[in-house]
């Protein structure tokens, strides 16, 4: 009997689902339906209805992959929760503002600070006040979903404070996650991020899981869970409850995945575009390329080892703006003009004779007044939540909870102003957000996908006709094909063209970024010793010069100085000569994943000189790289020297029970190869694979200078890796 999984990726914009022979590799069916962000059951169960049921019914795993944790930290939004730093001292930390700030923390009300100085390290160890713990944890931790716990120099006693703090928090009913289970870094403020970080996602990541349990229920399937982690690999159902900052970058881990199973490129760029970003990593060799370092995603330094995974703002439900007579692309992530007419159809009506009155009312302003304010989850009905929110932000829930209100009418009805909303932790925090025009939206004008039906396209026109009333028609770069002057009435001139000249606007926009965005990545693999440099402004804006020179040539127009575009005849007088052609190319191809990607890749490809590869179910890349991966644990243990100041004092090795001390550094590096495999057989276990996972061992010294002499033994990294299939039948 063959073995078939399910692959699921729950994006911003959309749930993608494969049903795979994992015996052959091969795609039994596929499907993709739009993400409901607000209720996540409803896209689990649509996806799973789409497919042909008797694959359903014979699957034996269900694999996840999702962008809910990556956009959490881009969009700077989470669960609300503090971390307790032992052994930090909190005058330190107030004079470090920038650099605390560096690792993703907002301000010092995150953190809660105890004394501590761990033992086998100081010569006056100092236990922490539990009993003040237990008395003020509550007070403290008030609010809070989920509770970090990081202490100073944790190698000294195997993490013992965190292991006692995490037992009296958890008697008090928080969920907590300690530093010590989860990073070996030095750096007590990233080990302190990453905690912190993953406390905020535990809600995440939890609200999630238990939608995809019910989903699972409702349709009578009883199957094991895996998520994929940002390494590529699975972990089980469990463990990723317990640590959600490991799915930093899941779906761009899966799209990797997925895209070197389908595309057959040794080498190559992976471009995945999905609503709210854009991921691109790097294959060689036919393997994935790994991060040098942890994690970096938004405003948040971590530890969590992954993939090289290169995340952008960028996406099919990224806000257009206007500003200065100009269409720009904003960081935010809003709900498509069109996907708000489909979900709330019945005040489709509404919503369309509001976007038109508008348009026909040719008015000017500074602000979108065509977006919609949309409440997302009804805290009005939490009572407990209710308490944690002001008086004007619930008045703001109150005014939304009976549907979308345009901008000017949202303003009037929650008594703010449309200059000033007052909905920013609203928004931070999900509770509310907007809908706007975004690339999706033109997608949709221009004919290039058709999701949403004829009453999506109205909403957009009549959106369009507004920024067409706020910008400069001269301003638009246009493509070949495109002819419009701009003499009409309310910014109606030509309207067809016009409307179409907008749409292109917003290609050109998303090409030039992800255009952009490759040519940083190419120069800084090439170039890893001048990375301070390539992050100049003047590089960033050559960059842009190469993309408008080639994008100029390929469209046959021509762009002055100022921004506006020339005649592209190809003759040439004085004031258009050109004194120089400059370029980026590379040979590497482009290889294609996510569903909007193939609108826009073809043209970034060809103006880097190279080709794009768009295979079958390029689309559906991350739910195939989700069910397509493995399961793996990789631990490093650390062989220490040991000095009493100058003279040798044998060698340690520290584990849960503490340091292990021994006089011949062969006893020293036995016991810590042991040590290490028996750590990842059971780390590969807990995550989901068999008894028998495929061991490797790595062994690397670490010597450093003396500056009179040989180089002096500093430690010995000993690395375990277990890998295996997930486990189908074995408890974990």
């Amino acid at each position: 009997m063959k073995v078939t999984g399910i692959g699921i990726d729950t994006g911003g914009t959309y749930t993608d689902i494969v049903v795979y022979d994992m015996d052959h590799g091969k795609v039994l069916d596929a499907g993709k339906t739009p993400t409901t962000k607000d209720h996540l059951e409803t896209c689990i169960l649509r996806a799973l209805d789409s497919m042909d049921q008797r694959y359903i019914h014979q699957a034996q795993l269900l694999a996840l992959s999702t962008t809910l944790a990556t956009n959490a930290c881009l969009e700077n939004k989470g669960g609300r929760a503090k971390c307790l730093m032992i052994g930090m001292q909190p005058e330190s930390m107030r004079n470090l503002n920038e650099v605390y700030g560096s690792y993703g923390f907002s301000d010092l009300d995150q953190l809660v600070f105890m004394e501590g100085k761990p033992e086998h390290l100081f010569r006056d160890p100092e236990e922490p006040d539990w009993q003040r713990l237990q008395q003020y944890a509550q007070e403290w931790f008030h609010g809070c979903r989920a509770v970090g716990v990081t202490q100073v120099y944790p190698d000294a006693n195997g993490g013992r404070f965190e292991r006692t703090a995490e037992q009296i928090l958890k008697a008090q009913g928080f969920q907590v996650t300690t530093a010590w289970e989860m990073f070996r870094d030095v750096d007590v403020l990233r080990r302190g991020a990453g905690t912190l970080l993953n406390a905020r996602l535990v809600p995440i990541i939890s609200d999630f899981l238990q939608s995809v349990r019910s989903a699972l229920t409702e349709r009578g399937l009883s199957l094991p869970i895996v998520m994929i982690a940002g390494n590529g690999n699975q972990m089980a159902e469990t463990v990723a409850r317990e640590r959600p900052v490991e799915t930093l970058l899941s779906g761009p881990a899966a799209s990797v995945v997925g895209g070197s199973v389908i595309s057959g490129e040794p080498d190559g760029i992976l471009v995945d575009m999905g609503g709210t970003t854009t991921d691109i990593a790097l294959i060689r060799d036919s393997q994935p390329v790994m991060a040098e370092q942890g994690i970096s995603i938004g405003r948040w330094r971590t530890t969590v080892r992954g993939l090289y995974v290169d995340t952008t703002l960028l996406g099919g439900d990224s806000e257009v703006l206007f500003d200065r007579q100009r269409i720009l692309l904003g960081k935010e992530r809003v709900i498509p003009i069109s996907a708000l007419v489909r979900r709330y159809s019945m005040q489709a009506p509404s919503i369309i004779h509001k976007l038109q009155l508008l348009a026909d009312s040719g008015r000017k302003h500074t602000r979108m007044l065509h977006e919609f304010m949309v409440l997302q989850r009804n805290i009005l009905d939490e009572p407990e939540l209710c308490s944690l929110y002001t008086e004007q932000e619930l008045r703001i829930c109150k005014a939304l909870k009976d549907g979308p209100l345009i901008l000017e009418e949202f303003a009037e009805k929650a008594g703010t102003s449309v200059y000033h909303p007052g909905t920013e932790r609203l928004e931070a925090e999900g509770v509310v957000i907007r809908s706007g025009l975004t690339p999706t939206d033109m997608m949709v004008l221009k004919g290039d996908i058709d999701l949403y039906g004829r009453d999506s396209a109205a909403a957009v026109r009549a959106a369009v006709q507004f920024v067409i009333q706020n910008t400069d028609p001269r301003s638009y770069h246009l493509r070949r094909h495109r002819n419009c002057n701009g003499n009409g009435k309310n910014g109606n001139a030509g309207c067809e063209e016009l409307l179409l000249a907008v749409a292109d606007e917003v290609y050109r926009c998303v090409e030039k970024k992800m255009y952009r965005r490759i040519a940083e990545i190419l120069l800084a693999q090439q170039h890893p010793g001048h990375r301070q440099e390539l992050e100049q402004d003047g590089v960033k804006k050559m960059i842009d010069w190469s993309f408008d020179e080639a994008w100029s040539s390929e469209m046959g127009v021509k762009a002055s100085d100022d921004g506006r575009l020339q005649d592209g005849t190809g003759e040439q007088d004085d004031e258009t000569w050109d004194w120089v052609h400059f370029g980026i190319t590379t040979r590497l191809p482009l290889i294609g994943a996510g569903a909007p990607t193939h609108i826009f890749l073809p043209t970034v490809a060809k103006l880097l000189g190279t080709r794009a590869v768009l295979q079958p179910y390029a689309g559906v890349a991350n739910a195939l790289g989700a069910i397509a991966g493995k399961v793996s644990a990789r631990v490093s243990v650390h062989v220490k020297a040991d000095y009493l100041g100058a003279e040798p004092d044998g060698f340690s090795v520290t584990d849960r029970q503490g340091k292990h001390k021994f006089e011949k550094y062969e006893d020293a590096e036995r016991y810590a190869e042991q040590l290490a495999e028996q750590l990842a057989r059971d780390e590969a276990k807990r995550k989901g694979a068999g008894e028998h996972p495929d061991l490797q061992i790595r062994k690397h010294q670490i010597r450093t200078a003396s500056g009179m002499g040989p180089e002096v033994f500093f430690e010995t990294v000993v690395e375990a890796d277990a890998s295996g299939r997930y486990c189908i039948g074995c408890c974990h």
